[in-house]
């Protein structure tokens, strides 16, 4: 952001190191993973044993299979437009699935776009612990896409057996090679599901309230195909869940369309946009200084937003490129809204309240330059009155945290969109979430 005169907030983290424009600035490493450097697949024992034990927590599969371990099946990354699919290619009978994570997670939200490539059944797993091979070799819910029965479903399995507890049809047809997005919120004994074809936000929805006796309440994640052959791509995993009464559809990127919507066009505050089809990416292609956005127009209240966006110029004081939640009266201008940013800068984030006019926020360094062209991952929470955004190479590398505490704010609902500041900037795979 371009420094302005401050307006003084309390900024909460674990450990000052400085100060920018009079507000203190905090950053810590997290045990977050996005994409691990390394394979355990050949030496872990338990789930525990991959040491991805924070959230949030996402793969591209850009540099592998990471740390997730394999129980069947045959399984493969490969990578195209700079973002990979992990693949299961056999098919075979024994439930072949992937898990990660750690098996005392809680509540949380797990997403993905899941491609059945032969079959009929594929999905995600959440509160995963215990995985062996076979079918029903680990005790969890799955969240399944049958494209034979055209339905979502959660199914709960423990001690060998799998009972089917929730289903709902979805509409139209089911097709092989087509991606998917689901999600899957575990708040409690609660499991709401929801699925979706890539860009398209027609959702449907599945959802069960367990009884405290038969209930899992912890464990990791994982990917598993049933008979069938599977592609996954995006996984992400983010703190929080709303119980089934309580939790909203989410939001999925429209890209993959060649338009960026939620029901109704987002809303273009100066700039010159493009969208790549193919690639599910959109551009800012010129700028004017002006903090060229686009909003989007549903209203949130208390959500994760998570994305990928990079500067495609050399980075430089003054610029920066992000995500924007809680919008509220836009308008052309660098600070003309009421809004949360957070924006990729030279050499970290900023997190910061737009007050239309005037700006308030925090710097969080990173500890190195940001390349141009380089992708970032950044999950954004608004919870209250705080935002945490937490920001990491997206082909993988240590994720960095911030937080800012606004105190006693006013802004507590709002639109999401995105947003630079002086430079040309992309951004692909943007999802929100309600918490």
């Amino acid at each position: 952001m371009i420094v302005r005169a401050p307006i003084v907030l309390a900024v909460a983290l674990v450990a000052a190191v400085g100060a920018l424009t009079g507000v203190a600035a905090t950053s810590q490493d997290t045990t977050a993973a996005y994409t691990a450097t390394t394979s355990n697949r050949s030496t872990a024992t338990t789930v525990g044993d991959y040491a991805v034990t924070g959230l949030p927590f996402r793969d591209s599969f850009a540099g592998g299979q990471g740390a997730w371990r394999t129980y069947g099946g045959s399984w493969t990354t490969q990578t195209r437009f700079g973002y990979g699919t992990l693949t299961e290619t056999s098919g075979s009978s024994d439930g072949p699935k992937a898990v990660t994570g750690d098996p005392a997670w809680t509540d949380y939200t797990m997403q993905a776009d899941v491609q059945v490539n032969s079959g009929t059944d594929a999905g995600l797993l959440v509160r995963v612990t215990g995985p062996g091979t076979g079918a029903n070799a680990f005790t969890g819910y799955s969240i399944g896409l049958g494209l034979g029965e055209n339905a979502l479903s959660i199914d709960r399995t423990a001690n060998g057996a799998t009972t089917r507890l929730a289903q709902s049809p979805i509409p139209g047809t089911l097709r092989n090679g087509q991606f998917y997005h689901l999600v899957v919120q575990a708040a409690g004994c609660g499991i709401t599901a929801w699925s979706s074809t890539v860009g398209a936000n027609d959702w449907t929805r599945v959802s069960v309230s367990e009884s405290s006796a038969d209930c899992l309440t912890t464990g990791a994640i994982g990917l598993r195909g049933n008979g069938s052959a599977a592609g996954y791509r995006f996984v992400t995993a983010t703190a929080g869940a709303l119980a089934p009464s309580l939790a909203s559809d989410p939001w999925n990127s429209t890209l993959s369309t060649g338009r960026f919507e939620d029901g109704a066009p987002a809303r273009v505050y100066g700039g010159t946009w493009a969208i790549d089809q193919q690639e599910e990416r959109i551009r800012s292609t010129a700028y004017a200084n002006s903090g060229d956005k686009q909003v989007l127009n549903r209203t949130w209240g208390d959500m994760t937003l998570t994305g990928d966006v990079r500067l495609m110029r050399a980075p430089r004081s003054g610029t920066d490129a992000g995500f924007l939640v809680r919008v509220d009266d836009p308008s052309t201008g660098i600070d003309s809204m009421r809004a949360y940013s957070v924006g990729i800068t030279r050499t970290g984030m900023t997190i910061g309240e737009h007050r239309n006019p005037g700006f308030a926020g925090t710097f969080v360094p990173f500890g190195r330059t940001v390349q141009a062209e380089e992708w970032w991952h950044l999950t954004v929470e608004a919870v209250g009155c705080t935002i945490t955004a937490t920001a990491s190479p997206a082909d993988g590398g240590t994720p960095v945290q911030g937080r800012a505490d606004f105190g006693a704010c006013s802004l507590t609902t709002g639109a999401v969109g995105i947003r630079e500041q002086g430079t040309e900037a992309e951004w692909r795979n943007i999802a929100v979430t309600p918490r």
